[in-house]
């Protein structure tokens, strides 16, 4: 199942970005948080889970607005403007950004194998970056950055904000309401010149991003944590970026040249690093999946 999780999170940068040739981004956005956070929620009705409301309303509001709206809506705009291999790097500097973030912010211990950890990935980001063939551009890259930034403080903060928020209502009711709110930006932007191409490929790549990417790989996600499992998912979340350069180029052709295969190794060995130390592995508890990388 882990590795299932980690296929379709890697695939999910992919189908965003076929997606995105026949959808605006924050209409593709909108939809995916509004069709995989209501299955979510279905899941959690038919299983008989109470949202717990009572005490949680701001960490609701802050999981929808920074590891959502931020989140999925800046996401889907790096994508539109990078390669979906290159984009998967930038973003997946999210558990090296918590970790150094924490320290100042939660007082969690940032020890030296951590710091080395987080200096390697940002010299992968600069190795990819010295020369790049595929679409690329400055503005692409300050989204992606703000993109892994918006979804580490979300998480620092609902950290420090939480008393016990039941675990897949933390995604359910999020997405949801994050998918509200993004619909109501799309309708005021307008889709202008790009407006909605739904071919079968198209449609085939919003339901992969909505069904896969997010309802089933999140059910994924809390069956891990519920059986104690996450540790593993977070000591190996370094191989999504791999699997979506590989995919990137594969199924579009996108450029796979050493600065790439360099720059992926040396990201993917930081995100392991500030994952895996300092030493003693502990189980998350459910309550704590909604500041789980």
């Amino acid at each position: 199942m882990t590795a299932l999780l980690i296929l379709a999170w890697g695939s999910t940068f992919t189908s965003i970005k076929i997606a995105l040739e026949g959808c605006p981004p924050l209409v593709l956005a909108a939809t995916r948080c509004l069709i995989g956070g209501g299955l979510l929620a279905l899941v959690a009705l038919a299983s008989g889970r109470r949202p717990g409301l009572r005490g949680n309303l701001g960490p609701y509001a802050l999981l929808a607005q920074l590891n959502v709206v931020g989140f999925f809506g800046l996401q889907v705009l790096a994508i539109d403007h990078l390669d979906s291999g290159y984009a998967s790097l930038l973003l997946y500097l999210q558990p090296v950004f918590t970790v150094l973030l924490a320290r100042p912010l939660l007082g969690d211990p940032l020890g030296p194998v951590r710091v080395l950890g987080a200096l390697t990935a940002f010299a992968g980001v600069a190795v990819v970056s010295l020369r790049h063939d595929g679409q690329v551009s400055s503005s692409g890259i300050a989204l992606a950055v703000a993109t892994a930034l918006c979804w580490s403080l979300g998480t620092i903060t609902v950290k420090r904000t939480v008393s016990r928020v039941e675990p897949l209502w933390a995604v359910a009711l999020p997405l949801v309401g994050g998918g509200v709110l993004l619909a109501a930006v799309a309708a005021t932007a307008g889709p202008g010149s790009d407006g909605l191409d739904l071919t079968p490929r198209v449609g085939a790549a919003i339901a992969w991003t909505a069904l896969i990417g997010t309802a089933l790989a999140w059910l994924f996600w809390m069956h891990l944590v519920t059986t104690g499992e996450v540790g593993r998912v977070a000591v190996s979340i370094f191989l999504v970026p791999v699997v979506a350069v590989l995919l990137g180029w594969l199924v579009l052709d996108e450029q796979l040249g050493w600065p790439l295969a360099v720059g992926t190794v040396l990201v993917c060995a930081g995100v392991f690093a500030v994952n895996r130390w300092p030493g003693r592995r502990r189980d998350v508890a459910p309550d704590e999946v909604v500041h789980s990388t």
